[in-house]
Parts: structure tokens; sequence; C-alpha cells
């Protein structure tokens, strides 16, 4: 493997080493820029797909696919209604009740004495396990 700052016959160049280096530097700026703006459209587009589910549009419900709830978790507030979580994730009341059931066996959320009204649950131990 040829070492940086030298060309391929393994002739010594001043300041390629230099020129090397920032084009590396370069290149990770550019990756970090073209993923943070990859997840701002991302986001946007979720947000489209969640109006238009919630507006009834078919195509947009067969189309949506496979939903992060782990996302829609960590969107929520720390107190919170079902209908904000169907709002959020764009499906039907039922889905949501079928998600915040498998959240309460999990220990992730609790029920609030209200109907509907949920609260996160902060694990002590998140990190330790059997």
């Amino acid at each position: 493997m040829k070492e940086p700052g030298t060309t391929p016959e393994g002739v010594e160049v001043k300041g390629l080493r230099r020129i090397t280096a920032e084009e590396e530097r370069l290149r990770r700026q550019k990756i970090e820029l073209l993923r943070r703006e990859l997840a701002k459209h991302r986001q946007a587009a979720r947000q489209i797909e969640h109006q238009l589910r919630a507006l009834g549009d078919a195509e947009a419900t067969r189309a949506a696919g496979w939903i992060n709830w782990q996302a829609v978790y960590d969107d929520l507030p720390p107190r919170f209604s079902s209908r904000e979580v169907a709002d959020i994730a764009g499906v039907r009341p039922a889905h949501v009740a079928s998600v915040l059931h498998a959240w309460k066996t999990q220990g992730k959320v609790a029920t609030t004495g209200v109907r509907g009204q949920y609260k996160k649950v902060m694990r002590r131990n998140a990190g330790g396990g059997k």
C-alpha cells in the first residue's frame, strides 16, 4: 500500500500529504452535511405521509408500510393521549391501542387513571438486565 503524500511511483511530493488530509476532512464534512439534509427530507416526507393518512388517502395508507414506533415514542411528550399517538403515527385508533398495550407490557408507558391518557415510564436501570 502506498504512503499518503507519494505518487504511484513512490516519489515524495511536497504538500501532497496536506492536500490528501484536507480532501479527507472535506469528504467527512460532506458526508455529515448530506446525512443531516437526508434526515430533514425524510422527516418532511414522514409528515406528509402522516397528513395524507390522517385524511384517509388510500394510496398513502398502502404506501406507508412500516412505522418506526420507537421514533413515535421518542416524539411523544412525557404525558400524552392515545389520540396524539395516532396523530404522530398517522394510523387508526385500533392500531394505536395494540401498540399502547405492547408498550404497557414492556413497561414503557403507564396509564394515568384518565381514559386514553398515558405517561412515559422512566427506567432507572435502563442498561442492566439479568
